[in-house]
């Protein structure tokens, strides 16, 4: 039954961060919806503005907190605006959130977000803030809302929270410990968006490859063996995954990518750096050469199977030496592109108490020489593509040119091409004409 207080109010909602935000994000659009919420394009037509932040990095968090102070005139112009923040910078602030950015109406964690309507009409009966932070290691409520942003592929969570505790991560404070959902429950999922035509989904944890849900007989289902029973649901056409952490991914993994038709032949496996001495200060569980081993193993396998990674410059302590290795270790490897970023210090991660000692100058340069270095790789990764015929999922138009269309490749990559916007959610195959190091460009064949 919708609350009377939640009935026809609109809602606007703004996402930062990784693809859990975002799918989180689709959650709360969804419960909202099904309690007579509309959803809206602009905080001006908003009677609800939520934010959605991760807390990963701190340029990406003062961003955010600049971005809830700028609707302090819109709210002084209409006083019924609700302004309220959730994820995982909710979760980190809590309560004191509410210092930092006044203009907030109510904080809500990760944990609590089916709770939003409640929240919502609390604070519209009592008009008091109220923060809700108190679920981060509870497992999630088994709702499936309606709600996707696209009608053809979306994000399903296969769980939440991380055990890992790598020194400059802030997840395991803010998401809780693992929690994996039950076999069953991803599998009916799934089999309610095959039925609404979804074609492709991306199955979303910290640490997929650490996954282990109940299967429908009580025992503990490996991720493999997940991946086997998606694998198997009529109308999915493709299932990628992220991320996986080089301690736990394995042979098996990789053999199970080349045998499933469905699952796409990308691994993303954050390497963080390639100094072992700097690994152990991140508690990352591996050193550089078991990663080189196991990119072998793949590449064996997955001979054609796209790779990309994560990497971390300017960590406390992180000498020239350090990253020299690190860059060492990217040209040796090859990736086909990779997320790179300064480090910055994210409390309570064990990495802030470490004096963050590397010049921002330094790191300035140390993260453009990764990226100099990874542009000239992904021209060659994706130039050996080049007069290829590559199947594409279409996703959208150009976002300068509507006569263009964007779509990916199996393995992840972005194609750009000429189509109608009729092809949108179909699959075509693309012949590869020219390349950058971030697209590919042809036509279709």
């Amino acid at each position: 039954m919708k609350n009377k207080l939640n009935s026809k109010r609109k809602v606007f909602i703004r996402t930062f961060g990784c693809q859990m935000n975002a799918r989180d994000s689709e959650f709360v659009i969804g419960v909202l919806s099904e309690r007579g919420f509309k959803k809206v394009d602009s905080a001006e037509k908003a009677d609800v503005v939520l934010f959605n932040s991760c807390s990963v990095r701190k340029h990406a968090e003062d961003r955010l907190f600049s971005n809830i102070a700028d609707l302090k005139k819109l709210k002084a112009g209409k006083p019924g605006l609700l302004v309220g923040l959730m994820g995982c910078t909710a979760q980190s602030y809590k309560d004191k959130a509410l210092e930092r950015a006044p203009v907030l109406d109510f904080v809500c964690g990760p944990g609590n977000e089916a709770d939003l309507p409640e929240i919502i009409a609390n604070v519209l009966k009592d008009r008091c803030p109220v923060v809700a932070t108190d679920k981060t290691n509870e497992k999630r409520p088994e709702l499936f809302p309606e709600y996707r942003q696209s009608a053809f592929k979306t994000f399903v969570s296969i769980g939440e929270g991380c055990n890992n505790f790598c020194s400059y991560c802030i997840v395991p404070y803010v998401r809780g410990r693992e929690r994996s959902r039950d076999a069953k429950d991803i599998v009916r999922e799934i089999r309610g968006l095959a039925g609404r035509g979804f074609r492709e989904i991306t199955l979303l944890g910290q640490n997929v490859n650490s996954y282990k849900g109940a299967n429908g007989k009580g025992q503990g289902a490996s991720f493999v063996k997940l991946l086997e029973g998606i694998n198997s649901i009529d109308g999915i056409e493709r299932v990628r995954f992220m991320t996986s952490h080089p301690k736990d991914a394995s042979t098996d993994l990789f053999k199970a990518m080349r045998d499933l038709e469905k699952v796409c032949e990308h691994l993303h496996l954050p390497v963080q750096s390639g100094s072992d001495r700097i690994l152990k200060l991140m508690n990352r569980g591996y050193t550089s050469k078991k990663y080189i081993r196991l990119v072998q193993k793949y590449k064996e396998i997955l001979p054609k199977g796209a790779l990309t990674t994560d990497i971390i410059v300017g960590f406390p302590g992180e000498s020239d030496r350090d990253f020299n290795s690190t860059l060492k270790l990217i040209k040796d490897t090859g990736f086909d592109s990779a997320f790179s970023f300064k480090y910055s210090p994210r409390p309570p991660a064990r990495s802030a108490k470490l004096k963050d000692n590397v010049p921002a100058d330094v790191k300035q340069k140390r993260l453009e020489a990764v990226i100099d270095m990874q542009c000239d790789i992904s021209q060659r990764c994706n130039a050996a593509l080049k007069g290829k015929t590559l199947e594409i999922l279409v996703d959208g138009c150009g976002s300068k040119d509507p006569r263009l269309l964007t779509g990916r490749t199996r393995t992840n990559k972005i194609t750009v091409f000429n189509g109608s916007r009729g092809l949108i959610g179909k699959f075509v195959n693309v012949i590869v004409e020219s390349v950058t190091p971030y697209a590919l460009k042809g036509r279709m064949v």
